[in-house]
């Protein structure tokens, strides 16, 4: 049985604390957070709020959720588009074991020594980063993320596979068996539409962000991409649904997702 975790895209504009009651409800292992604003502007307002952060503290310690990521930084050309040490400060507050981070850069010399100093700074808070490829960005796909993440030599980097974002890419789900299994500690699982690549970037991050489905419905190749993916991998389902980004009932929403993963997974 793997353990599991409800990604916050799955319910964006749920406040966190709620994303954990909604978690532990369902029965998840862990949940994350995403404590940067949008590009639609949702922006939970938690970096920064010492009475927001310490409830959101409190709810995790009482209900016992692991804090799995939190997101996100992005690495542009000039480096983090935001302040990363507020966000390192909440994960190691909130025992996050990694932030989600995006390569944006298009250099490739520069990007690497920018993931290796932020992988310096987020070791100060015994936190790890997670590479995320997205056709998107300029770690377009596993090959590139993983060749980004080796190339630093942090042992506290690795790289966050999405069973969407790989198919899109061109990739395959027997593409993660070419690399070590410590690189992917956690994958990102969910349902599509179509199990091709995307046409365009345009494309994938319109459906990335509005178009998925229950980890358990659709075309996308999700019980092979577990399979391949190692073990010991926990499984985040990061599923934002078309029209439940806010949900009437969170914890209803988290038990069917938890429930389609189970099927997702043959469990």
């Amino acid at each position: 049985m793997h353990q599991y975790s409800l990604a916050h895209l799955s319910m964006i504009q749920t406040p966190p604390i709620d994303v954990v009651r909604a978690a532990a409800s369902a029965g998840f292992d862990f949940t994350g957070f995403r404590l940067t604003p949008t590009a639609s502007g949702v922006d939970h307002q938690i970096i920064g709020n010492g009475t927001a952060i310490a409830e959101l503290k409190s709810a995790i310690d009482d209900l016992g959720v692991g804090i799995l990521d939190l997101e996100v930084l992005r690495l542009k050309d000039s480096g983090p588009t935001t302040d990363p040490l507020p966000l390192f400060e909440a994960a190691e507050y909130l025992g996050a074991r990694y932030v989600i981070t995006t390569l944006e850069d298009p250099d490739p010399v520069r990007r690497i020594d920018s993931l290796a100093l932020l992988a310096q700074q987020a070791a100060e808070y015994g936190v790890g980063l997670s590479v995320e490829f997205m056709l998107f960005s300029c770690a377009p796909d596993l090959a590139a993320a993983c060749e980004a993440v080796q190339a630093t030599g942090a042992a506290n980097v690795v790289v966050l596979a999405d069973v969407l974002h790989l198919t899109r890419s061109g990739g395959t789900p027997d593409d993660l068996l070419d690399y070590p299994a410590r690189l992917f500690p956690y994958v990102q699982i969910c349902g599509a539409s179509g199990a091709g690549p995307a046409p365009d970037a345009t494309t994938a991050r319109t459906e990335a962000v509005n178009a998925r489905l229950m980890p358990d419905v659709g075309d996308l190749a999700v019980r092979a991409f577990i399979e391949c993916a190692p073990a010991t991998s926990i499984l985040s389902v990061e599923t934002p649904l078309a029209g439940l980004g806010n949900p009437d009932d969170p914890a209803a929403l988290a038990a069917q997702l938890l429930a389609s993963a189970h099927r997702s997974a043959g469990e």
